[in-house]
């Protein structure tokens, strides 16, 4: 038998050992990484301060409303509102109510004769 042998052994043990610890323990890979790609800074949202809540809250009483650009029938429908849907009044033009609708944030006008002051669906719910 060569002398080398016993060295090449010992050598070939040592690299074994060496690709086991490398498999198992890969923390360097992370710390390799975050130091490439740092996390991004947390983003700064400014919110514009609290608006004075203003008007009466109405609560939509039919079916599939139209919520229109302006006051009057021949007015684009921006949206249609069914039963419940939440609105805050901003201003009064005749029949026609100016609101905010309170999920979206939208301004649009809607006939008064489909709000209501009481919620269609809890009334329903109770009977």
């Amino acid at each position: 038998m060569p002398r080398f042998v016993p060295y090449v052994i010992v050598i070939g043990l040592f690299v074994l050992a060496l690709v086991y610890l490398q498999f198992r323990d890969r923390s360097y890979l992370e710390e390799i990484a975050r130091a490439a790609y740092p996390a991004p800074q947390p983003s700064r949202v400014i919110l514009p301060p609290p608006q004075q809540q203003q008007g009466s809250l109405y609560y939509v009483s039919g079916n599939r409303v139209a919520f229109r650009a302006g006051p009057g029938l021949q007015q684009h429908v921006i949206d249609r509102f069914d039963k419940g849907r939440t609105v805050r009044e901003t201003e009064v033009n005749g029949n026609w109510v100016h609101a905010r609708d309170v999920d979206t944030g939208r301004v649009g006008w809607i006939s008064r004769n489909y709000l209501s002051t009481t919620n269609p669906l809890q009334t329903t719910a109770s009977n």
